[in-house]
Parts: structure tokens; C-alpha cells; sequence
């Protein structure tokens, strides 16, 4: 069983995000949304999973901004930028509930690496023009910022790597 804790983009990035990924016949193993805790140190026993409760709930609404498309890599991700203090700030409360070694926050890209995002695509399941036609397509959804509040984090799961990521429980914020 694999988790991560993640935001789902309001309806209208969503769908946004999923009409391109459509029109191009991407598919991926996640709908769009923002992770917020990366799987490293969510193991099966679900021993972490009061504590991380606890830490979401005491949050307020998270203001979220979303971005033009970028790039990570050689071009290897496209992706929809997101900006928002309190989410990096929930994103640090929550790993340091697992207090991962040098090791994992590097794997996992946490803490200082964090970079809060919702990937559009993949090269490594598409060519480089398609993926570049793709970010031409969502630049015209994404040319201002759209922002919106967020009182849900969700915990998404998957019993192993041929499924989706599903929800499992969603946790409101104060």
C-alpha cells in the first residue's frame, strides 16, 4: 500500500489540467493535485496517521496560487506552478512528524527541496514536442494566477503501482 497526503486543485484547475491531459491521451496513476507529504515514512501500519491528522485539523484555510507551466528536469515534468507560505508551512509540520534522515529528505524531495506543484505530464510517457504542445495548450488557462482556499487535505492511497491513487479520508482544516 503506497499513501501520500495531497490537495485536489479547485474544479476549475482540475479540469483544466485533465481536458489537456485528454486531449492528449496522457494518463497517469494520480488525478491533478498538489502533493503535500510525499509516501516516504507512510508505511502500512498507519501508525503516523493521528499525529498527521492532528497537525492538518490545526491548521487554518490554506490560500493557494496557481502558476504558468514549468519545467522540472530537461524538460522531464510539466507542471503548473503553486505558491502559498501556509502549505509550505503544513508541509514542514507534517514531515517532521516522520523526522527523516538526510537521506529521505533528498529521495523525497522534502523540506528546503520541497516544491509545491500539480503535474500536467511526464516526458518519460510522452515525446518532447507533445509534451512542449501540451504547455503551449494549458499557457492559455494559465497565463494569470488563479487563486483559491483550500479547507481539505486529502489522504490518497493505492494498494500497488497498476491502480490510481484514490482518497482514503479527507481532513478539514479548523
Amino acid at each position: 500500500m503506497e499513501f501520500f497526503f495531497g490537495i485536489v486543485p479547485e474544479g476549475d484547475i482540475y479540469e483544466k489540467v485533465m481536458n489537456v491531459r485528454e486531449k492528449y491521451k496522457y494518463l497517469d496513476g494520480s488525478d491533478p493535485h498538489i502533493t503535500v507529504k510525499a509516501s516516504c515514512g507512510l508505511t502500512e501500519d498507519m501508525n503516523w496517521f493521528p499525529a498527521c491528522r492532528k497537525v492538518i485539523s490545526g491548521f487554518r484555510d490554506l490560500q493557494i496560487t496557481v502558476g504558468g507551466p514549468r519545467y522540472f528536469g530537461d524538460k522531464d515534468v510539466l507542471y503548473l506552478d503553486v505558491q502559498s507560505d501556509e502549505l509550505i508551512e503544513l508541509h514542514k509540520q507534517l514531515v517532521s512528524v516522520f523526522k527523516p534522515n538526510e537521506e529521505s529528505i533528498k529521495k523525497c524531495f522534502e523540506l528546503e527541496l520541497y516544491k509545491p506543484h500539480i503535474t500536467v505530464a511526464r516526458k518519460s510517457r510522452l515525446s518532447e514536442a507533445t509534451i512542449e504542445e501540451m504547455r503551449k495548450d494549458i499557457l492559455l488557462d494559465f497565463e494569470n494566477n488563479h487563486t483559491f482556499s483550500v479547507s481539505t487535505v486529502s489522504l490518497f492511497y493505492r494498494a500497488n503501482k497498476t491502480e490510481k491513487y484514490r482518497i482514503k479520508e479527507d481532513i478539514k482544516s479548523m
